[in-house]
């Protein structure tokens, strides 16, 4: 049920306004969205109260998710940021498709540990018939042992991919756009922006919620964040998983300069805003950017938080993530 809508007043008159506005439901503009994003920093922290105030009216409650990286390096595609990418020299391990009973275990592992959601998660421009045989083994046996949402992020699909992925039990997809379309020529060369808007629909149109967002600190300016978050609109996805980059040594983001603590919080709480009807999870990186800020994520908008590894690198102790969401630190 959602909260009765608060009356808001800020300093700034345009912050003020157009958060009333969304919090009365209207849908922002790009000029709107790049309106907030030109605040300067004095404004910031009336951007997170709004945000945050998005989140509480709109009745999003908290959660969390897992992935397990199921196969492993060798890609094809040339993704700049990407460890896994068979274009660059990286270190990252490479595997095949782990076998079903250990990725039942993993899940259930996840499970134990508190995820509500678990992804399997394969490298690759898009699976196999074979690959989708064995997700479909693994999706069936989790949905006969836990209550877990099951999703999965296996590359670009085909229509009978995603229904039989559906049939299996699977509840949703994750296809991340990575960038705006305008920035995306500069992060990929090797499949176009129309097949991952392509897959997206395809998983909706099998009837599974769809999980899409992208990276932050590629380069893009603000106002390309705002363009990727208007896209994600259009699409009508369910819930938007925000990353922040984390170079990796042998690609060609490795030298690129991390992102702030102010431009990383600002960043979501401008999602919040431009998609104030859709759940929010924050991924990989945050610990790399955030550090111990990372219980300001509620006050920037955010209301999921991605826990235990990532797929090439550690994510944050399930300790001391279970604790900041004990101690009030997560809404």
């Amino acid at each position: 049920m959602r909260m009765p809508r608060p009356t808001v007043h800020m300093k700034n008159h345009l912050l003020s306004t157009l958060t009333q506005a969304v919090l009365d439901g209207a849908c922002l503009s790009q000029d709107q969205g790049e309106a907030l994003a030109a605040l300067d920093s004095s404004h910031t922290m009336d951007l997170l109260w709004g945000a945050h105030a998005i989140t509480r009216t709109m009745g999003h409650t908290s959660f969390t998710c897992s992935i397990i990286n199921a196969k492993s390096g060798q890609c094809s595609q040339d993704c700049a940021f990407c460890a896994q990418s068979s274009h660059h020299r990286t270190q990252v391990s490479c595997h095949p498709l782990l076998p079903v009973d250990e990725l039942v275990a993993k899940g259930l592992a996840m499970h134990a540990a508190g995820a509500s959601c678990f992804s399997l998660v394969t490298s690759g421009l898009g699976p196999s018939n074979t690959d989708i045989e064995k997700i479909c083994a693994v999706l069936r046996r989790l949905r006969a042992e836990t209550d877990l949402t099951l999703s999965a992020s296996l590359g670009l699909l085909t229509p009978a991919q995603a229904v039989q992925l559906t049939a299996a039990g699977l509840d949703r997809y994750h296809h991340n756009l990575e960038t705006a379309r305008s920035f995306f020529p500069r992060i990929c060369s090797t499949h176009a922006y129309d097949q991952d808007v392509s897959t997206v629909r395809v998983a909706r149109q099998a009837g599974l919620l769809v999980c899409c967002g992208g990276i932050l600190g590629l380069g893009e300016t603000f106002a390309q964040r705002v363009e990727l978050a208007l896209t994600l609109r259009e699409l009508a996805v369910d819930t938007v998983p925000l990353n922040f980059l984390r170079p990796i040594a042998g690609t060609p983001l490795a030298d690129a300069p991390p992102l702030s603590v102010h431009d990383a919080l600002k960043s979501v709480a401008l999602f919040r805003f431009m998609l104030p009807q859709a759940q929010i999870t924050i991924a990989g990186g945050r610990e790399f950017v955030l550090g111990d800020y990372q219980s300001w994520l509620p006050l920037a908008g955010a209301n999921g938080l991605m826990i235990g590894n990532y797929l090439t690198t550690q994510g944050r102790n399930l300790k001391q993530d279970a604790w900041m969401r004990e101690q009030g630190q997560w809404i």
